[in-house]
Parts: C-alpha cells; sequence; structure tokens
C-alpha cells in the first residue's frame, strides 16, 4: 500500500463509532456494544482486528493503552457491516466507559473511537435456597442431591455452590465453622437434578449437611434444609491381634516383662487390651486402665510366680473388641538360666537308707523334660528317674537310694547321669553302710 493509500484508509478507520447501549442491552455483569465495521481500503475491504477496552474512569487517547483489554472481541467483518459484542464478568451498580481501534493488516491503527458509558445494574435479587435430599450413603461417603435454582432466585444460572457438613445441625448462626467441601458441581439451568457426593466421612457419627447458592454479583442464598444422615451402628470387631511375644526384661526382684504384638490394620482402630494369667488355664485379668495406644507394653514388678501368660485384643472406635490372641507364656522364674546344668550332689557320700538330691538348673527355653539314670560300678542302670514338665531355674532331683525294685542298693561308687535329647552331664555318687 502507498503512503497515499495508507492515509485513506486509516481515514476510513476513523470514521467508525460505538453506538450506546439500550436500558435492555445492560445487565448487572454486562454492557452489549454495537458498532459499523470500517473498511480497511476506502469503504471497501475488510479490518484485521478490533482492541476493546473499558475502564471505571473516562476513556482519552491519551489514557487508552491503561484501559483493561476485552479478550475474545470477533473480528472485523466487512466495511459496513453492523457488529455487536458483550462485555461480561463487570461488577454490578458500576459506571464503565468503552472505547475501540481498528488495525489493519500492516498493523495500523486507527485513533480511538467515540467513547460510550453505561452503568450496569443493582442486582438485588440473589438464588433461591435448594431444597437438598440425601439420595445414597456408604461407609464413608453420602451423596446429596438438588434440583437448581437460578441467579436471581429462580431465574438465569447461577455461580457457584457452597457444600459444607457438621455433627451438630447446620443454621446460619453456625455455618461459618461447619466444614466446607470441595470440588461441587457448577450451577446447572434451573430446574436441572444435580448430585455431589461429599467423601471421607466419619460415619460413626451423625451428620448434618446444608448449601448454599452464589450469584454472579457475589450474593449468597439463604441457607438451604440441612438433613440429618444417622451415624453407622458398627457392630464388627476388628481382627484378633497377631504376631504378640513377650520376654523378661530383667530378673528377681523386679520381674519386668515387655510384652509386644503386631500392629492391627483397622483403620477406625482405637487401641489394644492386654490380659494376664498366672496358669494357661488360669483366669486372664486385663492389665490396662486405659486403652494401650501403642503395639508394646511393659509389665512391670510382677509378683514371684514361676510364669506368666499374656493375651491380647484389639478395640476400635466403636468399642467393638476382637477376639483375644494365642496366649504367650513367659518363665519368670530361671531368669539368666540358658542351658541345662546339674551340680554336685549333697549329701555325698551318703549312707545306706539316706536321700540323695541332685541340684539342677533348667534353662527358660526348654526343653523341660529329661531323665536321670543312676548306674553301679559296672555301668548297669539301676534307677530310672523321669523328669516331666520341670519349671525353668534352679530345681532338684531326689533319689533315694533303691533300684527299679525298690530295693536299697549296696554300699558303693554309683554314677548320676542327667540326659536330656543328646546332652549328658555325670556327676559321681558315693554310698556307705
Amino acid at each position: 500500500m502507498s503512503i497515499r493509500r495508507m492515509g485513506l484508509a486509516l481515514a476510513l478507520l476513523l470514521a467508525q463509532g460505538i453506538v450506546a447501549p439500550a436500558a435492555a442491552q445492560i445487565t448487572d455483569t454486562s454492557v452489549r456494544l454495537q458498532w459499523t465495521a470500517p473498511g480497511d481500503d476506502s469503504l471497501s475491504g475488510t479490518a484485521t482486528e478490533y482492541d476493546l477496552r473499558w475502564s471505571t474512569s473516562a476513556i482519552s487517547s491519551q489514557n487508552f493503552a491503561s484501559a483493561t483489554r476485552v479478550a475474545g472481541v470477533s473480528a472485523p467483518l466487512a466495511a459496513g457491516t453492523s457488529q455487536m459484542f458483550t462485555v461480561t464478568g463487570l461488577a454490578p451498580s458500576t459506571q464503565y466507559w468503552f472505547a475501540l481501534k481498528t488495525g489493519d493488516e500492516r498493523g495500523n491503527w486507527s485513533s480511538v473511537s467515540n467513547i460510550v458509558s453505561a452503568t450496569t445494574t443493582t442486582d438485588t435479587e440473589r438464588p433461591a435456597p435448594l431444597a437438598v435430599t440425601v439420595s445414597a450413603s456408604t461407609s464413608s461417603t453420602v451423596t446429596l442431591t438438588w434440583s437448581a435454582v437460578g441467579d436471581d432466585s429462580l431465574v438465569g444460572t447461577a455461580a457457584q455452590y457452597d457444600v459444607r457438613w457438621s455433627t451438630a445441625m447446620i443454621t446460619e448462626a453456625n455455618w461459618a465453622s461447619a466444614t466446607a467441601s470441595s470440588g461441587e458441581p457448577a450451577p446447572a439451568a434451573p430446574g436441572t437434578v444435580q448430585n455431589f457426593v461429599v467423601s471421607g466421612l466419619d460415619r460413626s457419627v451423625d451428620l448434618y449437611f446444608a448449601v448454599k447458592v452464589r450469584d454472579d454479583a457475589n450474593q449468597w442464598s439463604a441457607l438451604s434444609n440441612a438433613p440429618r444422615v444417622d451415624r453407622l451402628l458398627d457392630t464388627a470387631p476388628p481382627s484378633t491381634p497377631s504376631g504378640v511375644v513377650a520376654s523378661l526384661q530383667s530378673s528377681d526382684p523386679s520381674r519386668d516383662v515387655r510384652v509386644q504384638w503386631s500392629n492391627n490394620p483397622e483403620v477406625d482402630l482405637a487401641g489394644y487390651n492386654l490380659y494376664r494369667a498366672y496358669s494357661q488355664g488360669g483366669l486372664f485379668t486385663k492389665v490396662n486402665g486405659s486403652l494401650l495406644l501403642t503395639n508394646q507394653y511393659l509389665d512391670a514388678g510382677l509378683p514371684d510366680s514361676a510364669q506368666v501368660w499374656y493375651k491380647v485384643s484389639a478395640v476400635d472406635a466403636a468399642s467393638n473388641e476382637s477376639a483375644r490372641s494365642a496366649a504367650f507364656r513367659v518363665w519368670l522364674a530361671g531368669g539368666g538360666v540358658v542351658a541345662w546344668k546339674l551340680q554336685p550332689a549333697y549329701p555325698n557320700p551318703s549312707s545306706l537308707g539316706a536321700t540323695v538330691n541332685l541340684p539342677l538348673e533348667v534353662p527358660v527355653s526348654g526343653p523341660f523334660e529329661g531323665r536321670v539314670e543312676v548306674l553301679n560300678s559296672a555301668g548297669e542302670r539301676v534307677r530310672l528317674i523321669e523328669l516331666r514338665g520341670l519349671t525353668p531355674g534352679p530345681t532338684q532331683v531326689a533319689w533315694d537310694g533303691r533300684n527299679e525294685a525298690g530295693r536299697e542298693t549296696v554300699p558303693g561308687v554309683y554314677r548320676a547321669w542327667l540326659v536330656v535329647g543328646s546332652n549328658k552331664q555325670l556327676v559321681k555318687l558315693v554310698r556307705t553302710p
């Protein structure tokens, strides 16, 4: 294009004008503008683009660049064509100024068009309150259902939902303290049925739900009804604890036992109970006063007893208690004894008719059974004494000096063998007249 033609094109571009919007074209958040498209070359052709801007103060050629540019304006049509565009996202009850520039394919821009002003209307009608119902529920979710209301009562489309829940009845007074949800759907056209699932809920308590609706003027509806969802009655106990082990932490006199077990997997687990008995068939009584919150317990200062048995149960948030675990035994006697040991006999020598005592040490790890074989100097067994169910720790076996037939043995040298599995230990015995 020559310099002369450029001047003509710019002149034509200057001839455009924006028509002030009629009252019916103004809402509380939008203004509809109309103008006649200029030509790119004389009275013909088509310009390349528009630059439409608004401001809350009067626009001039000097401050046009600082006004807010409107996105999404349609491209120019053929010269003389009437065009319209609605500017949205405006604030209610606010005066706005609008102006337009037109550019050609060479990047030349017209001067600023005429300036038009419009004041958005005042939106005094907020959305109608919703009528909310509960359409479904699970152990951790509640599905709410409602029919959409309008931006202005029952007309138009609202802008936003705010869904909240609480363990107390929801009112306007406590609305702000109720728990807000996230991910609510966008409001649909009035009358449209909409659903929303509130998840991550604790269904062991009663829950209340309510909704408010916001319009494009940031006005909120009155509070909806607040339906109550009754708590689920949890009657299922947790699984039985497993992996129970216990060990003596110190020897007499303190007698402390540490009991441990595997963690239960339930998400609503509240804690554990520990039970103790002093014999396998004895009465198990609860050790802890309040629920144990970890999977171990130090049972300190136990009484003077040979052994103690433990069982563990799990308790959930609804106070359901599991079955008790298998019992685990800890020997309190014999602390520190790690192997069988046969001590020297007494009295030794012993006279005929006297009983000979054979001191033993029984380890806490067992086994707890064995035998003592008494042999004469010729290597012949004269007496077998079976050892069964011994208690860990120091103990003793008595030999009355008689043989298997019950007759008194003769004076001489004897050998007493302790036999436990493949382990053998020997002491010599002397019997005198």
